[in-house]
């Protein structure tokens, strides 16, 4: 019985081995005849090549089938998505010779001017220094300048006038007014979007010497008459200490970059809320000062009763100066209001009540920050600028700014 197992076995394998052969012969066979198809057509094209045998065009398609047509040249796929570059013409400038360049909003009068200087107005405006930065500003915001006509002698050639309307120099700045308002004449002679930074260095230009120079010789006397209070001050001092500091340091800000300053809104508003808190610290060092007298007149005062009431009335006039030059600080920024005339008056008013000694020079600093917040902010007025540039077109010299009347 295991014999007849075993051979039961033998022959099924067989059978099995057979079956799967004929499906495999069965799946190659369409492949190749395909071959063999194609192969006599491929070696019939290759046979007349080899012997360099040539045929009539008549005889190319005289068979059985059409000859298959050349292939299409293969395309990129990246290529086909990507559109060809736009070929752009370069504008043409038609403001050649023209006598003047403006930058006009619906006003009357433009906004900007840019035109040719006279000789006459070179000599009477002072010289001006101007940072390597705003020199590079101004040449380029002034490339197609060389091309206005020429109306003067041939050394007026390279000085022109860039002038700005009156009241347009603050808001154009600090980007309050919008370029895109604006129409250039004749087009394409200015941009219209580096007209901020135009503004921005005239009004720095011509607030430099109107405001910051004697601010600057004012905050060094403070510290100057400061140094010996600094020295011997209390903790409640402290904060009249980090105040003197920060104005030094925002006053040098402005005076190294007043056009970026005026245009940066957090700024602006630093420097008013340090005006305020200046106030505040006055009225405590008035307050303390107030009360060394009211002690030592009292006759309960302790030894050196005098000396403290000498320190504390120094350090209310310091703090009186102090909260002057945070508001001419503020002025120069463009951001002095007329409200803001009430604390200094109030200020000087105590100062003279109280008697304090050595509240003179306090006194005359408030009244005249007083006098320059009522006069108004400097860079209101219509501004001219002049300038020299070479034949390439740089800024060789600057002078003013000046008002206009």
């Amino acid at each position: 019985m295991q014999e007849l197992a075993w051979w039961l076995v033998a022959v099924l394998a067989l059978v099995c081995a057979a079956l799967a052969g004929l499906l495999w012969l069965r799946r190659r066979a369409p492949d190749a005849g395909t071959a063999a198809r194609s192969e006599p057509a491929q070696s019939d094209a290759r046979e007349p090549r080899a012997l360099g045998l040539t045929f009539p065009a008549a005889l190319a398609g005289a068979g059985l089938a059409p000859l298959p047509a050349p292939g299409a040249p293969q395309r990129n796929p990246v290529a086909a998505l990507v559109a060809p570059p736009v070929v752009r013409t370069p504008a043409l400038l038609v403001a050649a010779r023209a006598r003047r360049y403006e930058l006009r909003d619906a006003a009357p009068e433009p906004v900007l001017v840019l035109e040719r200087g006279s000789a006459e107005e070179w000599r009477r405006a002072a010289v001006a220094t101007p940072t390597p930065m705003q020199c590079e500003l101004l040449s380029g915001a002034l490339a197609h300048a060389s091309l206005l006509a020429t109306a003067g002698s041939a050394a007026e050639g390279d000085l022109y006038r860039l002038a700005l309307r009156a009241g347009t120099a603050l808001p154009l700045a600090r980007g309050e007014m919008s370029t895109a308002g604006l129409r250039v004449v004749p087009a394409q002679s200015l941009d219209a979007a580096k007209s901020p930074g135009l503004a921005a260095i005239v009004m720095g230009l011509h607030c430099a010497p109107v405001y910051l120079r004697g601010l600057r010789r004012e905050v060094s006397a403070i510290q100057a008459d400061s140094a010996g209070w600094l020295r011997r001050s209390s903790s409640a001092d402290e904060r009249l200490r980090a105040l003197l500091q920060d104005l030094s340091r925002y006053l040098r800000e402005v005076e190294e970059n007043h056009a970026g300053a005026i245009r940066k809104p957090v700024f602006v508003a630093r420097v008013a809320d340090f005006c305020t808190q200046t106030e505040q610290q006055w009225r405590l060092a008035l307050a303390a000062a107030s009360g060394a007298r009211q002690r030592l007149e009292a006759g309960d005062a302790k030894a050196g009763a005098a000396e403290e009431l000498a320190q504390r009335s120094l350090v209310a006039c310091c703090a009186a100066r102090m909260l002057a030059a945070w508001h001419g600080l503020r002025l120069a920024l463009g951001d002095a209001e007329p409200a803001a005339t009430l604390p200094l008056r109030a200020a000087a008013q105590s100062l003279r009540a109280a008697g304090l000694e050595g509240s003179e020079a306090a006194q005359r600093a408030l009244g005249a920050t007083v006098q320059a917040i009522e006069a108004g902010f400097a860079g209101e007025a219509a501004l001219m600028l002049l300038l020299r540039l070479d034949s390439l077109g740089r800024v060789l010299e600057v002078r003013g700014p000046v008002p206009v009347e």
